[in-house]
């Protein structure tokens, strides 16, 4: 008999990651030093990681120019949505550039994100 997997539940690798998520931190250039800057707690910025790897906004509406793939922790996770995306009207006005492939260094709740040097890292905590 075959063994049933529920679709819902996320591989190893990902599963660590799936939830919500809130930018702390940035990186930006001072004086051509890479420098991190602490992130305006007054208007907070999310990500949220779906089961299926899908990456929401802070609206929970899918990215504009979302990544095909994750590495996480040197271990990369490919991301095909399992169920049904709503319609960001925002992505209309959007044109992108992309970045394949997010490196994302995680460490318990925590991580770091390098979207392929389109912006500079950023850092993010779990939202419990």
């Amino acid at each position: 008999m075959a063994q049933c997997r529920d679709k819902n539940v996320a591989p190893e690798t990902l599963q660590p990651l799936v939830g919500k998520w809130r930018l702390v931190a940035y990186e930006r250039i001072e004086n051509g030093n890479k420098v991190w800057k602490e992130a305006d707690p007054q208007s907070p910025s999310f990500l949220f990681f779906r089961f299926d790897g899908v990456v929401l906004d802070s609206k929970e509406l899918p990215l504009c120019c979302p990544p095909n793939a994750l590495n996480i922790n040197g271990k990369e996770f490919t991301i095909i949505p399992k169920s049904a995306l709503p319609e960001n009207p925002t992505c209309a006005y959007v044109d992108c550039i992309g970045c394949a492939l997010w490196e994302i260094k995680l460490t318990e709740d925590t991580f770091i994100l390098d979207d392929c040097g389109i912006s500079l890292k950023r850092e993010y905590v779990r939202v419990p």
